[in-house]
């Protein structure tokens, strides 16, 4: 099964790039014969989806993300929102994640972080058919929790122990999806824009 954690920042040495290193490892440690990629927006300099948009100039990164199983989507909050980049993917990428069982991670480095869980469990799914987990992890004050090698260092184990749940429920539901996917009324495709 193939795994990708998607680095919902497009800055630099950021908080979801340390949290996505770090979830890759706890993966690897649950189960290392799943392939694991990050991919990383602040590295790939996608272009913002417009109609004209010249989509094979991103062909490449949506063979990636096609082949993959599952998805961890690691996100920031910004001004309360879901960074521009994130949603962005749905734009580019709407058919890669059909079918696909996805886990929200969300990172602050304050006490924020939980408004991007609803805004994507509600404006996301409907033409992507991507399928959230019911478990999602907050990491709030990210500076005391994972440091900038992707090493967990908080004194506590709930958010530990929290990200070994939902990864955990993650590799399954992507072992039960692939059947899905390879269902009937999965290929048929009546509705390829949702409900």
């Amino acid at each position: 099964m193939k795994i990708t954690i998607i680095s919902g920042s497009t800055r630099n040495q950021s908080g979801s790039a340390k949290t996505s290193a770090y979830l890759k490892a706890q993966l690897n440690a649950i189960d290392d014969s799943q392939e694991v990629s990050i991919f990383d927006l602040a590295e790939l300099n996608l272009p913002m989806w417009e109609e004209d948009t010249d989509l094979t100039q991103v062909a490449e990164q949506q063979a990636e993300l096609e082949a993959s199983d599952a998805f961890v989507f690691v996100v920031p909050e910004w001004h309360g929102m879901v960074p521009p980049a994130v949603k962005n993917l749905f734009f580019l990428f709407t058919g890669a994640f059909r079918h696909k069982p996805a886990y929200i991670v969300t990172v602050s480095a304050g006490s924020g972080g939980r408004y991007p869980i609803q805004e994507m469990r509600s404006t996301v799914y409907k033409n992507t058919y991507l399928n959230f987990i019911p478990v999602n992890t907050i990491i709030d004050r990210l500076n005391a929790t994972i440091d900038d090698q992707g090493q967990y260092i908080a004194e506590k184990q709930f958010v530990a122990n929290r990200v070994d749940e939902g990864l955990r429920l993650l590799l399954e539901y992507g072992k039960a999806f692939v059947q899905i996917r390879q269902s009937d009324i999965v290929q048929e495709k009546r509705f390829p824009n949702g409900v």
